[in-house]
């Protein structure tokens, strides 16, 4: 396997790659940023007008996995007694 080219402690990426990397909408993103205290909030960029808001990549792999970690398994039952129709593969 070919090691990481860049470390994540060091990527910094906009808002939009980080709701995806999370699964979520912006706008959930920024729901959570307001409402939850282990997401990160991450920092403006100043660079450009109006600012940009970008995350360390670190960050929102941390979060992730502690929305995982605190996560309910997902129900296997439904999966378990459906007919399995190979038509629809």
């Amino acid at each position: 396997m070919k090691p990481l080219k860049f470390d994540p402690a060091y990527v910094q990426i906009p808002k939009a790659d980080a709701a995806e990397i999370l699964g979520i909408t912006i706008t959930e993103l920024d729901h959570r940023r307001a409402s939850d205290d282990r997401c990160p909030t991450g920092f403006s960029d100043w660079t450009t007008f109006p600012p940009a808001t970008r995350f360390r990549l670190s960050d929102i792999y941390a979060y992730s996995e502690a929305v995982m970690s605190q996560a309910n398994p997902a129900p296997v039952e439904l999966l378990i007694n459906q007919p399995h129709n190979s038509q629809h593969l």
